[in-house]
């Protein structure tokens, strides 16, 4: 990740954690950030998680607050947000809108509302949420499979022929691992990003990694976890 990126991000984390002079700190639930492969059962554990901690779900939800900060179409967002950074996209979606929106713009709007999110407290899922809010007090959380296993799973739970769930898997984690990169020069394979990395491909029932991920989310919430990590929670 560049060195100008990150000051970015730190800066608009001082912001957005900072406490009002004389006022109290505004009470939060406990954040965490999902990064799932497809098929990886991602979104049920991100959905199942948010039941138990109390706190709302951000998934699409991202992509509308986007598109109202932009003051545009969700769907044309869509576009943009898939195809961050060609060229192409970036005419095609000045074309349709009538707007000339940057890629910086883009990325900075999504820091923003990433960030403001995260005030709040919920899951937030995908949109390299991980990397925006590395400097506060979320639990980065990685759902990960094997392609292989992911569209076998997809098409016993009647999504589609296994071959087809094969092609859209390796389609949906390359797209989504090319959207960290091209906004945020991370790596999806990069451990580091994350807290914890949870490999489902030997799991069917998702509960014991529902109940793992919401003790550690209310452990760094409690500042039980590492103070010089999470100095700013």
């Amino acid at each position: 990740m560049s060195h100008d990126i990150l000051s970015v991000i730190s800066a608009m984390a001082e912001v957005a954690t900072a406490t009002p002079q004389g006022g109290p700190r505004r009470p939060r639930q406990p954040v965490v950030t999902i990064s799932r492969d497809y098929g990886s059962g991602g979104d049920v554990i991100a959905s199942r998680l948010c039941q138990q901690l109390g706190v709302p779900l951000y998934d699409d939800q991202v992509l509308k607050e986007v598109a109202a900060r932009l003051n545009d179409d969700p769907a044309i967002v869509a576009m943009l947000d898939e195809g961050f950074g060609r060229a192409k996209d970036m005419w095609l979606y000045r074309l349709l809108s009538g707007k000339d929106v940057s890629a910086d713009n883009y990325r900075d709007t999504l820091v923003k509302v990433v960030m403001s999110l995260g005030r709040l407290g919920g899951v937030i899922v995908g949109r390299g949420a991980h990397v925006i809010l590395s400097e506060s007090c979320a639990l980065r959380v990685r759902i990960a499979g094997t392609p292989e296993v992911c569209a076998r799973r997809m098409a016993a739970a009647g999504h589609g022929a296994e071959a087809a769930e094969l092609a859209r898997a390796l389609e949906v984690n390359h797209r989504r691992g090319k959207f960290v990169w091209e906004v945020f020069r991370s790596r999806l394979s990069d451990a580091s990003q994350f807290d914890i990395t949870v490999n489902t491909d030997r799991m069917e029932d998702f509960e014991d990694v529902v109940a793992t991920l919401e003790e550690m989310a209310k452990a760094i919430h409690q500042g039980r976890m590492l103070k010089t990590d999470y100095a700013k929670c």
